[in-house]
């Protein structure tokens, strides 16, 4: 288990290599063009492996040819794009993926 300490609370992270939860996946999502070292201090995930959980959710909008994806990434980043949408409309995938910066 690993300890941070965030905005004054005990947050306790179970952390393996490549287990994602959907807080963290939340997290991400909402902080990460903020600041990507605050999500990798929150989530106990290399800024890389963080850049490789975005490929996945590419992956799944097959807007990229990077495996399969992963059903919960992309569950997470539909809540994320329909509530933040563009001009009244949920955001597309294609609009996300430029926004994360996964595709150009």
């Amino acid at each position: 288990m690993v300890i941070h300490y965030y905005n004054k609370k005990l947050l306790a992270t179970m952390k393996s290599k490549n287990n994602y939860t959907e807080e963290h996946i939340r997290y991400i999502l909402e902080n990460y063009i903020k600041d990507e070292n605050r999500c990798v201090i929150k989530t106990g995930h290399s800024l890389s492996s963080i850049k490789l959980m975005l490929q996945n959710i590419a992956a799944s909008y097959g807007l990229v040819n990077f495996g399969t994806g992963n059903p919960m990434y992309s569950k997470i980043a539909d809540e994320f794009r329909a509530n933040n949408q563009v001009l009244g409309k949920t955001m597309s995938k294609k609009s996300f993926c430029v926004r994360f910066g996964i595709i150009k």
